[in-house]
């Protein structure tokens, strides 16, 4: 199993500095698990600044599982792991937006999907009313809810869109990038110019005015009669606008900066009460405004003064939205934390650590292996975390029952689990191990520089590979019918007595490797690239995949039961089937990053990823 990322090293480690808008895509020169294995050290904890615990917060009661397109369900992060970006309500119902279209409803009680009617990035939500909700995003995208259902809106633009505000249903403004605003006069929308080229980033409005904010200070106003530049002190990065009145409204934006208030005469600075970054702001009245940032730090304007007003156990904030009632806080990984009478709850998942690996022996018993060592286990009720004998990256996992068990991972780090407890192995190697793959004999683990291990029931031992490319997976038909295959396209196979090189004809990274026999072997990698083995030569598998080669992004893994009924994850969250004639999207809308996919049984497939993601599909009840 390899770890290709789809930006640069300091990204494994640095998730507290993701940006939530846009959402991340891959990258095809993004470096692989031989670029970024053994020198990254383990990510602070998702939940809590480094040192610090994570704020404590109440329980909301365990809900049914979101399920996604085609029988995909989440399973963790709970209730579901798409980056949302934005919320808003009314009363007691609220609406959260966020990646390829996804919107969530809360009506009090619980989350629910909502179709979209889009794929696009969804990044920024406002309304009047239940009957007339709007949301905005990537490429010019507009969504409207007329109280029924979701319906795309035609802009006449492709720029992305960060923020949007309703004035009535008949006056709506959206903003975005190079300072676009488009506005809707209850026919058309229409762009306008601003006077401003930085990116804006929010938008509010009362009356028959608007006011949007962005990059380098920028503010700009719109009463009707055009947009108007007003000026700031400085030139903060401010990310987020809201007002109770024309005369009194804040805007925020980057770590220590002051927070800004107009007053109806002149922006001016005020004490913001943290230096944390605030992302979101919003109030249910003029004494009573709440501002997000990163970590989940909150702040409460009275009136008077903005103060600390304690945390959310937040990655990087993403949205707010606030009644005298009721206030809605949403994560860039999913999750949603709920403030009703006075205290906030939100879902227990069982794990936000980045997944890597996954391998069961049976419906019952799965286990999936991660970041900081992380090793989650389902019994077949529930997940739950073990304890880890290593802090180490774990990048694979594979066994040959219950009670035999190996997982590999960063600095030779080799673990086996007895049925009982994980234990540290020896391994010989200090070079970082993609994947592990076992036999009824033997256990054959690889990596880095072209390493490959066989554990002989005692030892492990190294063994000459041919190659010093990094190795990323690994599998066989049997112990003497054994493929590897890594970076530039490298297959190595072994006849039982010897490794040597297979051409593969292709010089992508090939990331992972499954097959149903010795003469029907896939290997997938990067550039959406999928090959087949037919016992004598491989060769491209391209229908279905055009999409995917042409944005160069990165195929993880592939498992299946047949060569008819295979799987595969990607960058983005994206699943793909093939039948044994072409591969097809099963869904696009899970969560961040997939990295692993395995299943007992064809209709029993889990596909696990970043911030905790696992998605389970089943066949319907």
């Amino acid at each position: 199993m390899v770890w290709t990322r789809w930006a640069g090293p300091a990204l494994l480690m640095a998730t507290a500095c993701r940006t939530p808008t846009p959402t991340p895509t891959a990258d095809a020169a993004a470096p692989s698990a031989g670029a970024l294995a053994s020198s990254v050290p383990a990510a602070p904890a998702l939940n809590a600044p480094p040192g610090e615990t994570a704020p404590k917060i109440g329980a909301l009661p365990p809900a049914p599982p979101l399920c996604l397109d085609d029988g995909w369900c989440w399973q963790s992060p709970l209730p579901q792991g798409n980056v949302l970006s934005a919320v808003w309500g009314t009363g007691d119902r609220a609406w959260a937006v966020g990646k390829s279209g996804t919107i969530l409803s809360w009506d009090g009680k619980g989350w629910a999907f909502e179709a979209s009617g889009t794929e696009e990035d969804l990044l920024a939500i406002s309304g009047t009313g239940p009957d007339d909700v709007w949301a905005a995003g990537a490429h010019g995208t507009v969504v409207h809810r007329d109280g029924k259902r979701w319906q795309p809106q035609k802009t006449g633009a492709d720029v992305g869109l960060n923020g949007i505000w309703a004035l009535d249903p008949k006056h709506v403004a959206a903003v975005g990038k190079d300072g676009v605003a488009l506005v809707f006069d209850g026919t058309t929308w229409k762009k306008q110019a601003t006077g401003v080229g930085f990116e804006l980033k929010g938008v509010w409005g009362s009356g028959k005015t608007w006011v949007a904010v962005g990059r380098s200070g920028s503010v700009v106003r719109n009463d009707g009669s055009g947009w108007r530049s007003e000026s700031i002190a400085t030139t903060p990065y401010l990310r987020a606008v809201w007002g109770s009145a024309p005369d009194s409204i804040f805007a925020v934006g980057t770590p220590g900066d002051p927070l800004f208030r107009f007053d109806g005469k002149s922006w001016k600075p005020m004490p913001a009460g943290t230096n944390q970054s605030r992302r979101a702001i919003f109030g249910a009245s003029a004494k009573d405004v709440l501002a997000v940032g990163d970590r989940g730090t909150l702040t409460h304007f009275d009136g008077e003064r903005w103060t600390a007003d304690g945390s959310v156990p937040a990655v990087e904030a993403g949205g707010l939205w606030m009644s005298p009632k009721l206030a809605i806080v949403v994560d860039v990984d999913g999750r949603t934390f709920i403030r009703q009478g006075g205290a906030w709850s939100g879902y227990e998942s069982p794990t936000y650590a980045r997944l890597l690996g996954i391998w069961g022996s049976g419906k019952n018993d799965v286990w999936v292996v991660g970041d900081r060592g992380t090793l989650l286990h389902f019994d077949g009720a529930s997940w739950k975390t073990a304890p880890s004998p290593t802090s180490e990256y774990l990048s694979d996992v594979a066994g040959r029952g219950p009670n035999d068990v190996f997982a590999v991972g960063v600095k030779g780090a080799i673990l086996h689990y007895d049925g009982k407890a994980w234990q540290r192995q020896e391994s010989g190697t200090t070079e970082a191990l993609g994947g592990v793959w076992c036999s009824a004999t033997s256990a054959i683990a690889v990596g880095r520089s072209g390493v490959i291990l066989r554990h002989d029931g005692s030892t492990w031992k190294r063994e000459a590979s041919g190659t010093t490319e990094f190795l990323n997976d690994v599998w066989g038909a049997s112990p003497d019918r054994v493929f590897a295959v890594g970076e530039r396209g490298t297959v190595a196979f072994f006849d039982g007595k010897a490794w040597s090189s297979i051409p593969s004809g292709t010089k992508a990274n090939l990331n992972a490797v499954w097959g149903s026999s010795d003469r029907d072997v896939f290997a997938v990698g990067s550039e959406g690239t999928v090959i087949r083995f037919d016992g004598v030569r491989f060769s491209p598998i391209k229908k279905g995949l055009e999409a995917l080669a042409a944005k160069n992004q990165i195929l993880h893994d592939v498992w299946g039961t047949s060569p008819t009924d295979l799987w595969a994850v990607a960058s983005g969250g994206k699943v793909f089937h093939f039948d044994g004639r072409a591969w097809r999207a099963s869904t696009s809308r899970g969560g961040l990053v997939l990295t692993g996919i395995w299943g007992s049984t064809a209709d029993d497939v889990y596909a696990v990823g970043w911030d905790g993601a696992v998605l389970h599909r089943a066949p319907p009840k």
